[in-house]
C-alpha cells in the first residue's frame, strides 16, 4: 500500500475539488471547504505542509480510500 506523504495546501485543496468539495470558506487559519452539508477543514499555514496525519483525518471525513487519495 502506497504511503500518504505531507502537502501543500493548495494541493490537499485540489484534491478535495476533484471530488466535487466547493473552494473553502475563509477561517482564521484554516480553511473550510464543503460539500452540501459536510464541512472539512484545511489547515493553511504558510511555513509548513498538511501533515499526513491530517491527511489521513481528512480521508476519514470524506469517506475515500487511501488510494483513491494517492491516486487522484
Amino acid at each position: 500500500m502506497p504511503k500518504i506523504v505531507p502537502l501543500k495546501f493548495k494541493e490537499v485543496c485540489d484534491k478535495l475539488k476533484r471530488f466535487w468539495y466547493q473552494w473553502p470558506l475563509a477561517g482564521w487559519k484554516h480553511m473550510h471547504m464543503y460539500k452540501w452539508t459536510q464541512v472539512v477543514p484545511v489547515p493553511k499555514h504558510w511555513w509548513k505542509d498538511v501533515s499526513k496525519w491530517v491527511i489521513e483525518s481528512i480521508i476519514h471525513q470524506i469517506w475515500v480510500s487511501k488510494d483513491e487519495w494517492i491516486n487522484l
